[in-house]
């Protein structure tokens, strides 16, 4: 096989993974009912009857670059919400940009209702809790882990439920580069999907670091490095089962009360480290570089002192132990249809982003 920078030709001239599912094959009375049952990882939906009984409609067509998603999302009027016990639960900690193409949201922020018209952009920091309504519509989602973003932004926790101004130069050409880049997905190969994303993040990032009218930007940086710091902290001590809120405290250099008020939206610093030591093991388990590995060895390294512990922390995160997670042959890709001739594996690669 040939080898272009060490890697095979075969599997960098591939296509990016696509997935779409639809519930237009699926009878007229179950519809929405597997709508709810597919999109409730990320949010709870609700529609009035006539909206579920009349030619219920729901398609979501998503790439996946990578380490980001782009997906277009179709379907009709409803109710949208992500509640406490949603983030609990699922543990995403990704930013989404929604451009909306046709149609509408209404969305309730900081005790007022607000709305998104046709050719907004609008952002969803999927680790706070969110109410929206739509019309009949057609949006494209970008959803960024918050660790490829959250580093470069100016004020990473002033973005939620954002209205990007479209009168901006830098919102044109974010527009623009998100519609493009969907149109273009279908021809794009893998090694191509590698080049674009960091030039996708920087160009979200330039345009959110450069709308930030309104915001105390002294104020906003020192908290910015502040809570950088101390993720930054964390990451680099995973391994060390005795990491502790107090530890992380006096690496970073913030007092404890600063510290739990920073993590407060994250259920805490005790929660985010674990969740961080989850995930960390999660991917470790499914990728093929680490088949040499046995899963205590890499509860190990992810801080875990016992592997039974770990095993009942893995299974009650993602509802399957490591052993099934890794024989499993790559669960985020290959999804095991609940429903037949309904691809659903955009909930995977959303999930395990």
């Amino acid at each position: 096989m040939d080898l272009i920078d060490g890697a095979p030709r075969a599997e960098i001239s591939q296509p990016i993974p696509q997935a779409v599912f639809s519930v237009d094959g699926v009878a007229p009375d179950e519809r929405f009912s597997l709508w709810k049952e597919s999109i409730s990882f990320m949010f709870q939906v609700e529609a009035d009857h006539a909206v579920r009984s009349d030619e219920f409609t729901a398609e979501v067509d998503a790439h996946m670059f990578g380490q980001i998603i782009l997906a277009r999302t179709k379907s009709r009027k409803q109710f949208w919400e992500r509640s406490e016990l949603t983030i609990a639960k699922d543990g995403m900690d990704h930013f989404m940009i929604q451009l909306f193409e046709t149609g509408d949201m209404i969305f309730e922020h900081d005790g007022a209702q607000h709305s998104v018209a046709q050719d907004g952009l609008i952002i969803f920091d999927l680790a706070r809790t969110s109410k929206s309504w739509t019309n009949t519509f057609s949006n494209l989602s970008l959803i960024i882990p918050r660790e490829l973003l959250e580093p470069k932004l100016v004020y990473p926790d002033g973005q939620h439920m954002r209205r990007l101004p479209a009168a901006q130069p830098m919102v044109q050409l974010l527009y623009s580069h998100i519609k493009t880049l969907k149109e273009l997905s279908g021809q794009l190969s893998l090694s191509q999907a590698a080049d674009i994303n960091p030039a996708t993040i920087s160009l979200v990032t330039a345009c959110l670091n450069s709308t930030s009218e309104g915001v105390a930007l002294d104020e906003a940086n020192s908290h910015a490095a502040q809570i950088m710091l101390a993720k930054r902290t964390i990451s680099e001590h995973l391994s060390n089962p005795d990491l502790s809120p107090e530890t992380v405290a006096i690496k970073a250099g913030i007092s404890r009360s600063k510290l739990y008020e920073m993590f407060r939206n994250y259920g805490g610093v005790k929660s985010f480290i674990l969740e961080q030591r989850l995930k960390g093991a999660m991917m470790a388990l499914i990728s093929n570089s680490n088949a040499h590995r046995s899963n205590s060895e890499i509860a190990f390294s992810f801080g875990f002192t016992y592997e039974s512990t770990f095993s009942r922390a893995f299974k009650k995160r993602f509802s399957m132990t490591p052993s099934e997670a890794r024989n499993s042959a790559g669960i985020a890709w290959t999804r095991a249809m609940s429903t037949p001739n309904v691809d659903r594996r955009y909930e995977d690669w959303v999930k395990y982003l």
